[in-house]
């Protein structure tokens, strides 16, 4: 038996040397109409010494590939024919592209192949460069969605690879500016050291790629601790590619909320029998903030961060604790806003996916170039992901909710001095995993709540709590927030209306099993009502 599996070996190895020498120019121009557009950019990718030629070339490729007849593969052949192991190198890219027909139809065996080349396994390289097979490996893991997360963090580091349709593109154009380095194996010595330290930073902090930057790491590591790496071997289990569905988000609904969704969707403003209701007064007491114009309320700004990227800052200055998944089902949320407050005659500001910058340079444009003196109200809400006192902006850096009421109260809002302030923030109010300061000032604390004049402020969820959110439908605080005040906003002001809103939300978790209490803090000095009171005939 042995003497059969060792005759079989041999001839496998007979076969694989004699079709190694099959292997011609030809064949290889062949080949490259065989596959995709895909599929050719990753051998490119693979092959090509020289980045920044790989680079150009695929650039031109992207954009004429369906009008001309641009064999890159050919060209590469021609180059390096004289290279005695060029064969060797193309099979093998072949095979970590696992274009399995194409080997085939070479006249391999495909088991052996694999076997000996292994595409499976980043830790094991022949002739392709090491660091190359594990960014292709890299690519192959990222989705459509992280891709575009992928860009906006490099626009941080000043890097536009917008105008690049894959990710191995983007590689090459982090090799050619520097971002990142390659030892080059095939010269006769090494010129540097591989350097990629930068990109794993950023990729660690991209939902569902944290294993793929550890393991990218891993190799780069071990590239430039042994010189003779480039050699068959194996030094650790294979990346597999995972498959498991993403796990249940933090501030995701169990199914039992659909029925809740169900009774909001039916409970819309138009149904508010207000033919029954009359006006009280035209003109509010006292006690209660004046309402200037029934015709323009005052201006909703609503700043809608949905979906998330690593940036520079949040990686350098550590803002970023944990990777931060896109907040699906919020566009809902702002939709629902949007709707309600336009319907009680507030004039409408909305921006999605703010960086820090831009996020404070909205707010402030909005209160310079849109609040009239004639508004009596001015409301900010930020959906978001969220820690004690912090919301995240769209490059996952932390935004103090005490700066953004200084912001409302600054020289430079000087036309909401005096107004009424409301601030909803659907946002999670965990605290970091690092241990409180033992040094506090001696005077008010002012972890997340501010003491300025004139604002009020709801939190979705008190301290040390999370707030949920339904990936179709919503988040519960905004949901109930929206139908509430639509229900009672021409008869309760808004303390009353937002204890009914706390009840409400309390209530409905504890009964599903979670804890979520919205806490509101005011430093309003009278009553303050969205729209004139009015009561029953």
């Amino acid at each position: 038996m042995n003497m059969l599996r060792s005759e079989a070996k041999t001839h496998l190895q007979d076969c694989f040397s004699d079709n190694i020498r099959t292997i011609n120019l030809e064949m290889v121009s062949e080949i490259q109409n065989d596959i995709d557009y895909y599929d050719t950019v990753s051998l490119v990718f693979l092959l090509y010494d020289v980045p920044d030629t790989a680079l150009q070339r695929l650039i031109v490729f992207q954009r004429v590939y369906k009008d001309t007849n641009m064999n890159l593969l050919y060209d590469w052949a021609l180059n390096v024919h004289s290279r005695p192991t060029w064969r060797y190198e193309f099979l093998e890219a072949l095979t970590i592209c696992r274009l399995y027909h194409v080997i085939k139809k070479l006249g391999f065996d495909v088991a052996s192949v694999k076997e000996r080349y292994m595409p499976g396994n980043i830790n094991v390289c022949v002739y392709i460069n090491p660091i190359k097979k594990a960014l292709y490996k890299f690519c192959e893991n990222v989705t459509a969605n992280n891709l575009v997360r992928l860009k906006k963090s490099l626009l941080t580091y000043e890097i536009d690879t917008s105008e690049h349709e894959s990710c191995e593109l983007i590689c090459l154009e982090l090799i050619s500016q520097k971002f990142i380095s390659l030892t080059q194996n095939n010269l006769a010595a090494k010129i540097k050291q591989c350097q990629v330290e930068k990109l794993v930073k950023i990729v660690e902090n991209i939902p569902g790629l944290k294993k793929i930057a550890e393991d990218l790491q891993i190799i780069a590591n071990k590239i430039n601790n042994d010189s003779n790496f480039s050699s068959p071997q194996i030094m650790s289990t294979p990346i597999s590619l995972s498959t498991a569905k993403a796990k249940l988000k933090e501030d995701k609904f169990d199914e039992n909320f659909c029925d809740i969704f169900q009774r909001l969707n039916e409970l819309q403003e138009e149904d508010i029998p207000v033919m029954h209701l009359k006006a009280d007064t035209k003109n509010l007491t006292k006690d209660a903030y004046p309402i200037i114009n029934t015709d323009r309320i005052g201006v909703c700004c609503i700043v809608n961060q949905e979906e998330f990227h690593p940036s520079k800052d949040s990686i350098e200055n550590n803002f970023q604790t944990h990777m931060l998944d896109n907040r699906l089902g919020s566009t809902k949320d702002q939709q629902s806003l949007e709707h309600l407050m336009s319907s009680l005659n507030f004039k409408i500001k909305s921006c999605r996916n703010l960086n820090h910058r831009d996020m404070f340079k909205f707010i402030r444009d909005v209160i310079n170039n849109d609040v009239r003196p004639e508004d009596s109200i001015f409301m900010l809400c930020i959906l978001s992901h969220g820690i004690r006192g912090h919301v995240y902006a769209a490059d996952s850096v932390k935004v103090k909710v005490e700066d953004i009421q200084k912001l409302l109260d600054s020289d430079d809002a000087s036309n909401l001095h005096g107004k009424p302030k409301i601030l909803i923030l659907q946002a999670c109010q965990v605290d970091e995993h690092r241990p409180m300061p033992h040094l506090v000032a001696d005077g008010p604390t002012t972890n997340y709540f501010f003491r300025k004049s004139d604002f009020l402020i709801y939190w979705a969820t008190a301290p040390e709590y999370e707030a949920y959110r339904d990936e179709q439908k919503g988040s519960i605080f905004i949901q109930i927030l929206c139908y509430t005040i639509g229900k009672k906003a021409r008869q309760e002001h808004l303390y009353e209306i937002f204890t009914k809103v706390t009840n409400s939300v309390s209530h409905i978790c504890s009964r599903l099993q979670q804890i979520q209490v919205p806490i509101f803090e005011s430093t309003l000095r009278k009553k303050l009502y969205l729209q004139l009171p009015q009561v029953s005939q």
